[in-house]
Protein backbone atom coordinates (compact mmCIF):
# COMPACT_ATOMS: atom_id res chain seq x y z
CA UNK A 1 0.00 0.00 0.00
CA UNK A 2 1.45 3.29 -0.56
CA UNK A 3 2.53 5.58 1.89
CA UNK A 4 2.59 9.85 2.00
CA UNK A 5 6.64 9.85 1.65
CA UNK A 6 6.87 7.26 -1.09
CA UNK A 7 9.98 8.38 -3.64
CA UNK A 8 12.18 10.58 -1.09
CA UNK A 9 15.65 9.73 -0.38
CA UNK A 10 16.77 10.88 2.79
CA UNK A 11 20.73 11.01 3.60
CA UNK A 12 20.69 11.15 7.37
CA UNK A 13 24.47 12.33 8.79
CA UNK A 14 23.40 12.02 12.32
CA UNK A 15 24.23 10.75 15.57
CA UNK A 16 22.82 9.88 19.00
CA UNK A 17 19.16 10.44 18.96
CA UNK A 18 17.11 13.41 17.56
CA UNK A 19 18.18 13.57 13.76
CA UNK A 20 18.24 9.49 13.69
CA UNK A 21 14.26 9.44 15.14
CA UNK A 22 13.52 12.38 12.81
CA UNK A 23 14.39 10.13 10.36
CA UNK A 24 12.88 7.16 11.31
CA UNK A 25 9.54 8.91 11.36
CA UNK A 26 10.42 9.52 7.79
CA UNK A 27 11.15 6.52 6.88
CA UNK A 28 7.91 4.75 8.81
CA UNK A 29 6.38 6.66 6.21
CA UNK A 30 7.59 5.77 3.24
CA UNK A 31 11.10 7.83 2.54
CA UNK A 32 13.97 5.45 1.84
CA UNK A 33 16.40 6.54 4.77
CA UNK A 34 19.80 5.69 3.80
CA UNK A 35 21.96 6.53 6.82
CA UNK A 36 25.49 7.85 6.95
CA UNK A 37 27.84 6.57 9.14
CA UNK A 38 31.40 6.28 9.71
CA UNK A 39 33.83 3.48 9.33
CA UNK A 40 33.23 2.17 12.92
CA UNK A 41 29.44 2.93 13.03
CA UNK A 42 27.57 5.30 14.64
CA UNK A 43 28.51 6.49 18.68
CA UNK A 44 24.63 5.57 19.42
CA UNK A 45 25.36 2.02 18.68
CA UNK A 46 27.31 0.90 21.59
CA UNK A 47 25.39 3.29 24.19
CA UNK A 48 23.06 1.04 25.60
CA UNK A 49 25.84 -0.13 27.87
CA UNK A 50 25.78 3.16 29.81
CA UNK A 51 22.39 2.75 30.29
CA UNK A 52 22.99 -0.74 31.17
CA UNK A 53 21.61 -2.83 28.57
CA UNK A 54 23.40 -5.24 25.94
CA UNK A 55 24.71 -3.16 23.03
CA UNK A 56 25.59 -5.92 20.59
CA UNK A 57 25.22 -6.62 16.84
CA UNK A 58 22.55 -9.15 17.42
CA UNK A 59 21.00 -7.45 20.88
CA UNK A 60 20.89 -3.45 20.42
CA UNK A 61 17.73 -2.30 21.86
CA UNK A 62 18.27 1.22 22.38
CA UNK A 63 19.56 1.42 18.84
CA UNK A 64 16.60 0.26 17.40
CA UNK A 65 13.70 3.29 17.80
CA UNK A 66 15.80 6.01 16.44
CA UNK A 67 16.98 3.63 13.47
CA UNK A 68 14.62 1.39 12.25
CA UNK A 69 13.28 1.13 8.12
CA UNK A 70 16.66 2.58 7.45
CA UNK A 71 19.57 1.57 4.90
CA UNK A 72 23.28 2.23 6.62
CA UNK A 73 26.19 2.82 4.17
CA UNK A 74 29.98 3.55 5.84
CA UNK A 75 31.81 6.11 4.36
CA UNK A 76 35.06 7.55 4.89
CA UNK A 77 33.96 11.27 4.38
CA UNK A 78 37.52 12.25 4.83
CA UNK A 79 38.57 10.49 1.91
CA UNK A 80 38.29 11.91 -1.57
CA UNK A 81 36.94 8.58 -2.91
CA UNK A 82 34.37 8.86 0.12
CA UNK A 83 33.68 12.71 0.19
CA UNK A 84 33.10 11.86 -4.26
CA UNK A 85 29.90 9.02 -3.11
CA UNK A 86 28.31 11.17 -0.54
CA UNK A 87 28.37 13.91 -3.04
CA UNK A 88 26.47 11.36 -5.31
CA UNK A 89 24.04 10.69 -3.12
CA UNK A 90 23.31 14.29 -2.36
CA UNK A 91 22.74 14.54 -6.16
CA UNK A 92 20.03 11.72 -5.66
CA UNK A 93 18.59 12.69 -2.42
CA UNK A 94 15.31 15.28 -1.62
CA UNK A 95 16.34 15.86 1.94
CA UNK A 96 19.72 16.06 4.03
CA UNK A 97 19.39 16.26 7.88
CA UNK A 98 22.52 16.26 10.20
CA UNK A 99 23.63 17.20 13.44
CA UNK A 100 27.64 17.32 12.82
CA UNK A 101 28.95 20.83 14.49
CA UNK A 102 28.87 23.19 11.36
CA UNK A 103 32.79 23.81 11.20
CA UNK A 104 33.16 19.87 10.72
CA UNK A 105 30.82 20.22 8.46
CA UNK A 106 32.60 22.82 6.80
CA UNK A 107 36.08 20.88 6.97
CA UNK A 108 34.52 18.46 5.08
CA UNK A 109 32.91 20.29 2.06
CA UNK A 110 28.95 19.67 3.51
CA UNK A 111 28.38 22.77 4.49
CA UNK A 112 24.88 24.18 3.47
CA UNK A 113 27.13 27.08 1.87
CA UNK A 114 28.96 24.63 -0.07
CA UNK A 115 25.77 22.79 -1.15
CA UNK A 116 23.31 25.15 -2.06
CA UNK A 117 24.17 26.12 -5.63
CA UNK A 118 24.99 22.30 -6.43
CA UNK A 119 21.66 20.61 -5.40
CA UNK A 120 19.21 23.36 -5.42
CA UNK A 121 16.10 21.38 -4.72
CA UNK A 122 17.55 19.61 -1.83
CA UNK A 123 16.41 20.03 1.38
CA UNK A 124 19.01 20.88 4.23
CA UNK A 125 18.26 20.46 7.87
CA UNK A 126 20.89 21.22 10.81
CA UNK A 127 20.24 20.12 14.22
CA UNK A 128 22.83 21.75 17.22
CA UNK A 129 22.98 22.57 20.72
CA UNK A 130 22.38 25.95 21.72
CA UNK A 131 21.44 27.31 18.27
CA UNK A 132 23.88 28.71 14.82
CA UNK A 133 23.96 32.40 16.85
CA UNK A 134 25.08 33.77 20.12
CA UNK A 135 28.26 32.72 22.58
CA UNK A 136 27.34 29.30 23.11
CA UNK A 137 26.74 28.16 19.26
CA UNK A 138 29.94 26.10 19.47
CA UNK A 139 29.38 24.68 22.64
CA UNK A 140 28.34 20.41 22.25
CA UNK A 141 25.53 19.76 23.50
CA UNK A 142 23.46 16.46 25.15
CA UNK A 143 19.90 17.09 25.88
CA UNK A 144 20.08 16.84 29.63
CA UNK A 145 22.11 20.05 29.46
CA UNK A 146 21.25 22.15 26.32
CA UNK A 147 17.40 21.01 26.74
CA UNK A 148 16.66 20.21 30.29
CA UNK A 149 19.16 22.45 31.87
CA UNK A 150 19.38 25.62 30.48
CA UNK A 151 15.31 25.71 29.95
CA UNK A 152 14.80 26.12 33.29
CA UNK A 153 12.51 22.88 33.58
CA UNK A 154 14.79 21.16 36.79
CA UNK A 155 14.49 23.95 38.60
CA UNK A 156 11.41 25.27 37.85
CA UNK A 157 9.77 21.53 38.54
CA UNK A 158 11.64 21.15 41.87
CA UNK A 159 10.07 21.88 45.55
CA UNK A 160 12.48 24.42 47.58
CA UNK A 161 14.68 21.93 49.49
CA UNK A 162 14.78 19.06 47.15
CA UNK A 163 17.78 18.09 44.84
CA UNK A 164 16.67 19.44 41.51
CA UNK A 165 15.77 15.85 38.94
CA UNK A 166 18.65 15.02 36.88
CA UNK A 167 16.51 14.25 33.07
CA UNK A 168 16.67 11.17 31.40
CA UNK A 169 19.30 10.91 28.31
CA UNK A 170 16.92 11.16 24.75
CA UNK A 171 13.85 12.72 25.82
CA UNK A 172 14.53 16.24 24.77
CA UNK A 173 16.37 14.85 21.77
CA UNK A 174 12.78 12.90 21.09
CA UNK A 175 11.06 16.20 21.24
CA UNK A 176 13.56 17.51 18.98
CA UNK A 177 13.10 15.05 16.34
CA UNK A 178 9.37 15.77 16.28
CA UNK A 179 9.71 19.20 15.75
CA UNK A 180 12.38 18.46 13.18
CA UNK A 181 9.94 16.25 11.07
CA UNK A 182 7.47 18.77 11.63
CA UNK A 183 9.92 21.47 9.58
CA UNK A 184 10.85 18.83 7.00
CA UNK A 185 7.48 18.00 6.05
CA UNK A 186 6.23 21.48 5.56
CA UNK A 187 9.51 21.68 3.48
CA UNK A 188 8.63 19.15 1.30
CA UNK A 189 5.23 21.26 0.92
CA UNK A 190 6.99 24.46 0.23
CA UNK A 191 9.01 22.93 -2.11
CA UNK A 192 6.21 21.59 -4.80
CA UNK A 193 5.15 25.23 -4.95
CA UNK A 194 8.18 26.86 -5.36
CA UNK A 195 10.74 23.92 -6.92
CA UNK A 196 13.28 25.48 -4.51
CA UNK A 197 15.17 23.41 -1.63
CA UNK A 198 15.40 25.12 1.80
CA UNK A 199 17.31 25.62 4.46
CA UNK A 200 15.79 24.69 8.31
CA UNK A 201 17.64 24.96 11.83
CA UNK A 202 17.03 23.68 15.28
CA UNK A 203 18.35 23.43 18.49
CA UNK A 204 17.83 21.17 21.24
CA UNK A 205 17.95 25.28 23.66
CA UNK A 206 15.70 26.38 21.04
CA UNK A 207 12.89 23.40 20.99
CA UNK A 208 13.01 23.38 25.31
CA UNK A 209 11.91 27.38 25.39
CA UNK A 210 9.03 26.19 23.15
CA UNK A 211 8.23 23.02 24.78
CA UNK A 212 8.49 24.27 28.51
CA UNK A 213 6.86 27.80 26.85
CA UNK A 214 4.19 28.03 30.27
CA UNK A 215 7.52 28.18 31.95
CA UNK A 216 9.03 30.73 30.28
CA UNK A 217 6.21 32.95 30.54
CA UNK A 218 4.87 32.41 34.03
CA UNK A 219 8.35 33.36 35.90
CA UNK A 220 9.56 36.74 34.39
CA UNK A 221 10.22 39.30 36.64
CA UNK A 222 7.29 41.07 35.92
CA UNK A 223 4.96 38.24 37.49
CA UNK A 224 6.73 38.16 41.41
CA UNK A 225 6.29 33.85 41.59
CA UNK A 226 8.89 32.33 43.66
CA UNK A 227 11.08 29.57 42.89
CA UNK A 228 12.32 26.53 43.74
CA UNK A 229 8.76 26.33 44.72
CA UNK A 230 7.91 26.49 48.48
CA UNK A 231 4.18 24.82 49.53
CA UNK A 232 3.89 28.34 51.12
CA UNK A 233 4.26 29.76 47.32
CA UNK A 234 1.84 27.57 46.58
CA UNK A 235 -1.54 29.03 43.98
CA UNK A 236 -2.81 25.64 43.99
CA UNK A 237 -3.81 22.76 46.50
CA UNK A 238 -3.04 20.52 44.11
CA UNK A 239 0.31 21.95 42.05
CA UNK A 240 2.26 19.24 44.35
CA UNK A 241 2.34 15.58 44.05
CA UNK A 242 0.69 13.37 46.71
CA UNK A 243 0.91 10.50 48.23
CA UNK A 244 -1.66 6.88 48.81
CA UNK A 245 -1.51 5.16 51.66
CA UNK A 246 0.57 2.40 49.87
CA UNK A 247 3.51 4.92 48.78
CA UNK A 248 2.57 5.50 45.66
CA UNK A 249 2.77 9.03 44.32
CA UNK A 250 -0.10 10.43 42.33
CA UNK A 251 -0.77 13.99 40.27
CA UNK A 252 -3.77 15.01 40.41
CA UNK A 253 -4.94 18.41 38.62
CA UNK A 254 -8.15 20.59 39.43
CA UNK A 255 -7.39 23.96 38.21
CA UNK A 256 -11.30 24.94 38.73
CA UNK A 257 -10.64 24.14 42.69
CA UNK A 258 -12.81 27.14 43.09
CA UNK A 259 -15.99 25.31 41.76
CA UNK A 260 -14.85 21.27 43.00
CA UNK A 261 -13.07 21.99 46.53
CA UNK A 262 -16.51 20.69 48.21
CA UNK A 263 -16.66 17.77 45.60
CA UNK A 264 -12.99 16.53 46.28
CA UNK A 265 -13.32 17.10 50.17
CA UNK A 266 -16.44 14.54 50.04
CA UNK A 267 -14.16 11.74 47.39
CA UNK A 268 -11.04 11.83 50.31
CA UNK A 269 -14.55 11.66 53.16
CA UNK A 270 -13.32 15.44 54.40
CA UNK A 271 -16.49 16.50 54.67
CA UNK A 272 -15.88 18.65 57.60
CA UNK A 273 -13.94 21.00 56.43
CA UNK A 274 -16.23 22.02 53.18
CA UNK A 275 -17.01 24.99 55.61
CA UNK A 276 -13.35 25.76 56.42
CA UNK A 277 -12.94 28.90 54.50
CA UNK A 278 -9.48 27.75 54.46
CA UNK A 279 -10.04 25.39 51.18
CA UNK A 280 -12.66 27.89 50.02
CA UNK A 281 -11.37 28.20 46.76
CA UNK A 282 -7.84 29.46 45.46
CA UNK A 283 -8.44 32.63 47.11
CA UNK A 284 -8.46 31.20 50.67
CA UNK A 285 -6.40 28.63 49.96
CA UNK A 286 -3.76 31.66 49.30
CA UNK A 287 -4.03 32.25 53.34
CA UNK A 288 -2.98 28.88 54.30
CA UNK A 289 -1.86 26.87 51.60
CA UNK A 290 0.43 24.86 54.10
CA UNK A 291 -2.19 23.58 56.20
CA UNK A 292 -4.62 22.85 53.16
CA UNK A 293 -1.91 20.96 51.71
CA UNK A 294 -0.47 18.70 54.21
CA UNK A 295 -4.48 17.97 55.86
CA UNK A 296 -5.03 16.95 52.19
CA UNK A 297 -1.95 14.41 52.19
CA UNK A 298 -1.89 13.25 56.05
CA UNK A 299 -5.96 13.03 56.47
CA UNK A 300 -6.65 12.39 52.76
CA UNK A 301 -4.86 11.10 50.13
CA UNK A 302 -2.48 9.38 52.42
CA UNK A 303 -5.16 7.63 54.25
CA UNK A 304 -6.60 5.67 51.07
CA UNK A 305 -5.13 2.92 49.24
CA UNK A 306 -3.67 3.05 45.90
CA UNK A 307 -6.32 1.02 43.85
CA UNK A 308 -9.21 2.90 46.04
CA UNK A 309 -7.72 5.96 45.28
CA UNK A 310 -7.51 5.59 41.57
CA UNK A 311 -11.35 4.73 41.83
CA UNK A 312 -12.03 7.02 43.68
CA UNK A 313 -10.45 9.97 41.12
CA UNK A 314 -12.25 8.00 37.88
CA UNK A 315 -15.38 8.26 39.63
CA UNK A 316 -14.87 12.17 40.89
CA UNK A 317 -13.82 12.82 37.44
CA UNK A 318 -10.99 14.55 38.55
CA UNK A 319 -8.20 14.45 36.08
CA UNK A 320 -5.14 12.29 37.74
CA UNK A 321 -2.26 9.54 37.10
CA UNK A 322 -0.41 6.98 39.50
CA UNK A 323 2.96 7.85 38.50
CA UNK A 324 4.07 4.86 36.89
CA UNK A 325 7.46 3.34 36.81
CA UNK A 326 8.90 2.60 33.49
CA UNK A 327 8.79 -1.07 34.30
CA UNK A 328 5.34 -0.48 34.91
CA UNK A 329 4.67 1.29 31.70
CA UNK A 330 5.78 -2.08 29.47
CA UNK A 331 2.90 -3.91 30.83
CA UNK A 332 -0.18 -1.33 30.56
CA UNK A 333 -2.27 -2.64 28.66
CA UNK A 334 -3.80 1.28 27.88
CA UNK A 335 -0.32 0.96 26.07
CA UNK A 336 -0.43 -1.88 23.98
CA UNK A 337 -4.17 -1.74 23.05
CA UNK A 338 -3.41 1.63 20.93
CA UNK A 339 -0.36 0.01 19.63
CA UNK A 340 1.44 2.23 21.41
CA UNK A 341 4.19 -0.56 21.99
CA UNK A 342 4.81 -2.96 19.72
CA UNK A 343 7.31 -6.20 20.40
CA UNK A 344 10.34 -6.90 17.91
CA UNK A 345 12.41 -10.01 18.06
CA UNK A 346 15.96 -9.07 17.59
CA UNK A 347 18.49 -10.40 15.87
CA UNK A 348 19.57 -13.27 18.46
CA UNK A 349 15.71 -13.96 18.81
CA UNK A 350 15.40 -12.48 22.05
CA UNK A 351 12.15 -10.46 22.08
CA UNK A 352 11.79 -6.62 23.74
CA UNK A 353 8.80 -4.05 23.64
CA UNK A 354 9.84 -0.76 22.16
CA UNK A 355 7.72 2.12 21.62
CA UNK A 356 5.87 3.05 18.41
CA UNK A 357 5.43 6.12 16.07
CA UNK A 358 2.53 7.23 18.02
CA UNK A 359 0.99 8.99 14.30
CA UNK A 360 -1.89 6.01 13.43
CA UNK A 361 -2.58 6.73 9.55
CA UNK A 362 -5.57 4.55 8.56
CA UNK A 363 -4.67 3.85 5.23
CA UNK A 364 -1.49 2.17 5.38
CA UNK A 365 -0.02 0.41 8.73
CA UNK A 366 3.64 0.59 9.80
CA UNK A 367 6.30 -1.62 8.95
CA UNK A 368 8.73 -2.36 11.55
CA UNK A 369 12.35 -3.72 9.86
CA UNK A 370 14.93 -3.76 12.66
CA UNK A 371 17.84 -1.23 12.60
CA UNK A 372 20.77 -1.81 10.07
CA UNK A 373 23.84 -3.46 10.82
CA UNK A 374 26.50 -1.23 10.61
CA UNK A 375 27.27 -0.66 6.58
CA UNK A 376 24.64 -3.34 5.95
CA UNK A 377 23.19 -1.53 2.35
CA UNK A 378 27.08 -0.10 1.34
CA UNK A 379 27.26 -1.84 -1.79
CA UNK A 380 23.94 -2.18 -2.56
CA UNK A 381 23.31 2.11 -2.59
CA UNK A 382 26.72 2.26 -4.10
CA UNK A 383 25.56 0.70 -7.21
CA UNK A 384 22.33 2.80 -7.30
CA UNK A 385 24.30 5.81 -7.14
CA UNK A 386 26.39 4.12 -10.41
CA UNK A 387 29.34 2.45 -9.22
CA UNK A 388 30.26 -0.83 -10.44
CA UNK A 389 31.58 -3.68 -9.00
CA UNK A 390 35.63 -2.50 -9.95
CA UNK A 391 34.76 0.64 -8.48
CA UNK A 392 33.42 -0.60 -5.21
CA UNK A 393 36.23 -3.33 -4.47
CA UNK A 394 38.55 -0.28 -4.98
CA UNK A 395 36.57 2.21 -2.46
CA UNK A 396 36.61 -0.92 0.20
CA UNK A 397 40.32 -1.46 -0.06
CA UNK A 398 41.04 2.23 -0.01
CA UNK A 399 39.19 2.45 3.18
CA UNK A 400 36.64 4.54 1.95
CA UNK A 401 33.73 2.84 2.38
CA UNK A 402 33.10 -0.11 4.65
Amino acid sequence: MSKPLQGIRVIELGTHMAVPIAARAMADWGAEVIKIEPPNGEPWRPMGKTYGVPARDDHNPLFQTPNMNKKSILINLKSPEGSQAMHKLLASADVFLTNTRPNALAKLGFSYEALKEKYPRLIYAHFGGYGPKGPDRDRPGFDVAAYWSRAGMPIEWTMAGNTPLKPPGGFGDATCGAMLTAGLLASLIGREKTGKGEYLQISLYGAALWFNNCGVVTYQPQYKLNYPKAVKDLKNPHAVLYKSKDGDWFLISIPDWDARYAKCLTMLGLEKYISDERFQGLANFAKDPEFVVNTLQNEGYGRVGTKDLEERLIKADFVSQKLLHPSEVVKDEQAWANGYLKEITLEDGDKVALPANPIDFASFQEDYKLAPQPGADTKAVLKDVGYDDAAIANMLAAGAVK
